[in-house]
């Protein structure tokens, strides 16, 4: 492919998310977006914004989070994701994969479809393995009734019985092109695939359906949350722990 005379790189992420506080950079804070930085201007010497697709809380992990930055000098593919991750050193973040893409390309404004993923461990015993990527919930949940519950929330809806009390979204309308709950053993997954979200959003629908599979709300509720527009009538935050992002389409 021809390099563009100030060249669009497009990057596929992998990330822990524990150690950070989420992906936007924040003064005295350590975050994704931020030790990127270090590492582009480490590698060329080249002081850039990372434009990440989605800003993903503290504590929520990614293994598919999508950026793009410009730089001015040329570099293949190979070079950008080895010395990238190089210059990343012991930090939780690795470069999946690096793109040249062209100059219009936008990480955030491109893309089509997210998905993100909840995690829970429902067991007696907590795992040792999988304890900082999901949540442990020990009884059992009733996935059958959650999978009613999480097919009334697939449409275009006002949401704001999901979204966080500071969400300084103008507009709350969003829509839900696909959701799906799966157990697999003691492992259960709730997938959420949408355009946008509102803040907090997948966390507060991954904690209502919770609820649902503790038969604390009934399934028939949830049409009745999402016209009411009022946070208090839907489950807690679910803890980001549980919450990867899993891929951006474009």
């Amino acid at each position: 492919m021809q390099l563009l005379k100030t060249n669009n790189i497009k990057l596929t992420i992998e990330y822990n998310g524990l150690p950070y506080s989420g992906w936007q950079s924040q003064k005295n804070e350590k975050t994704i977006q931020s030790e990127i930085e270090k590492a582009i201007f480490k590698f060329c010497g080249h002081q850039t914004v990372v434009q990440g697709a989605g800003r993903t809380d503290a504590g929520v992990h990614a293994l598919g989070q999508c950026a793009n930055f410009f730089i001015d000098k040329k570099y293949s593919e190979y070079q950008i994701v080895n010395g990238l991750n190089f210059h990343l050193g012991s930090e939780k973040i690795r470069i999946v994969s690096a793109q040249i893409v062209e100059e219009k390309f936008d990480s955030r404004f491109s893309a089509k479809i997210k998905t993100y993923r909840y995690q829970i461990v429902n067991r007696t015993s907590p795992s040792v393995l999988l304890s900082d990527f999901s949540l442990h919930i020990r009884p059992e949940l009733n996935v059958d009734i959650m999978q009613d519950a999480i097919m009334k929330l697939i449409g275009k809806y006002d949401f704001s019985s999901f979204r966080a009390r500071d969400c300084q979204a103008k507009n709350p309308i969003r829509t839900l092109e696909d959701a799906e709950i799966k157990r697999n053993n003691q492992i259960i997954h709730i997938s959420f695939s949408a355009k946008s979200f509102l803040y907090q959003q997948i966390r507060i629908m991954a904690g209502t359906l919770i609820e649902v599979g503790l038969n604390k709300i009934k399934p028939q509720d949830i049409p009745k949350i999402i016209d009411s527009r009022n946070r208090s009538l839907a489950g807690p935050t679910a803890p980001a722990r549980g919450l990867t992002l899993v891929k951006i389409e474009y």
